[in-house]
């Protein structure tokens, strides 16, 4: 429950956001410097704020949300101009209700993210009046983040996946779906249930969100190599690997490797985002092939075969192509990538080590979040939806 300081404060902030004349604000602070506003100004505040979502939801009932998946973000911002009323460069008002948790990896410890990643998605988003944090994988503080939220008054909240994992990619979709949305269909624990509502995986613990906050959680489609936007950062690669190293991209081939997953289903998945990337790539440059191989790396049973077997697919790609090199790009893999390499230098096959995807794609994801966060919000608006769900664009 929030307190009336609280109450106070984001009302305030939220009248601020929306535009509305400042007479209110004209009254003295309390000592942490929140204006002091009496419930009949609380209520009059809420009233207006519920005004302001009930119209954008009436002028939104006629869109179809599918289109903006073939919708760029300047066709987006331009079509809610008039519909959702942002704060940032003088748009207005609505999102101040919907916070964003952009997840990632992370390495284990606090603050281990890609800041070149997460920072600008953050800074992008809170331009436009979403209050925002980044919470990670590897140490879970998916509460954390939450509990900021909720103490900013957001009604809603988007759990936006950033890493390279597309939807059916990850058993992580169904922990954070499943446990910590308490979406019941999504209720798979890869690991150790801990009960009906927890999950232990890789040591860490979830429980429901909504120990910690009232907020709705809508949780959005989320990134993968073969985005159409975030492809494009496998073509910057390419272009840069091809500047620097002199490459001849006909007598090459492009291969993303990727982490993997455990499941077979998900390492599958994974395997077909990454080739889609790669091939889109060898249609822009014209690599003699391309395609995506997984290393499976924190399973070292799995790793032990998929290794081997992801060098057999390079070298026989290389013999049928008639090509003499690859170029060799760390997509989503870590140690499973030098994995790769090392069984590459025994078999005596050359490669180019090609960039990760960041800090070289930071510009694309950041387009990709806000397309993101814009569509989803369109869906919150038309929907209203009262439960925790998935955007309809999931799969």
């Amino acid at each position: 429950m929030k307190t009336n300081v609280t109450i106070s404060a984001t009302i305030a902030l939220t009248l601020l956001i929306i535009g509305f004349q400042s007479s209110v604000f004209a009254q003295s602070s309390n000592s942490l410097g929140s204006p002091i506003l009496g419930n009949s100004q609380i209520g009059d505040a809420e009233t207006k704020i519920n005004q302001k979502l009930n119209e954008a939801q009436q002028k939104i009932g006629s869109i179809d949300l599918e289109n903006f998946i073939d919708m760029d973000v300047s066709e987006i911002l331009e079509s809610f101009r008039n519909i959702i009323p942002f704060p940032g460069n003088n748009l207005g008002g609505i999102p101040g209700q919907i916070g964003v948790l952009v997840y990632t990896h992370g390495l284990g410890y606090p603050g281990s993210h890609d800041p070149e990643k997460t920072e600008p998605i953050k800074e992008a988003l809170e331009k436009l009046g979403y209050p925002t944090e980044i919470i990670t994988h590897m140490p879970y503080n998916w509460d954390e983040g939450l509990q900021k939220l909720d103490e900013q008054g957001v009604k809603y909240v988007i759990f936006m996946y950033s890493d390279l994992f597309g939807p059916e990619s990850t058993v992580i979709h169904n922990v954070t779906r499943g446990y910590f949305g308490g979406i019941e269909e999504y209720k798979y624990c890869p690991g150790v249930p801990m009960g009906p509502d927890s999950c232990q995986y890789m040591g860490m613990m979830t429980t429901p969100a909504s120990e910690t906050s009232d907020a709705t959680l809508i949780f959005s489609r989320p990134a993968s190599p073969d985005d159409r936007i975030l492809r494009e950062i496998f073509v910057k690669i390419a272009e840069k690997s091809n500047s620097e190293n002199d490459g001849i991209p006909s007598n090459e081939i492009f291969v993303n490797v990727g982490h993997g997953a455990r499941s077979d289903l998900n390492d599958m998945a994974q395997t077909t985002e990454l080739t889609n990337a790669a091939k889109y790539v060898q249609q822009k440059i014209g690599y003699a092939d391309a395609f995506g191989v997984t290393a499976r790396e924190d399973w070292p049973d799995l790793m032990a075969t998929a290794v081997p077997a992801a060098v057999d697919k390079i070298e026989e790609s290389l013999a049928a192509h008639s090509a003499d090199s690859v170029v060799l790009v760390p997509a989503t893999g870590g140690m499973g990538y030098e994995a790769v390499k090392e069984e590459l230098d025994i078999r005596g096959i050359s490669y180019v080590e090609a960039e990760a995807p960041i800090p070289i794609g930071s510009d694309e994801f950041v387009q990709w979040a806000l397309k993101n966060v814009l569509g989803t919000t369109a869906f919150i608006v038309k929907e209203k939806p009262m439960e925790n769900t998935i955007t309809p664009d999931w799969n």
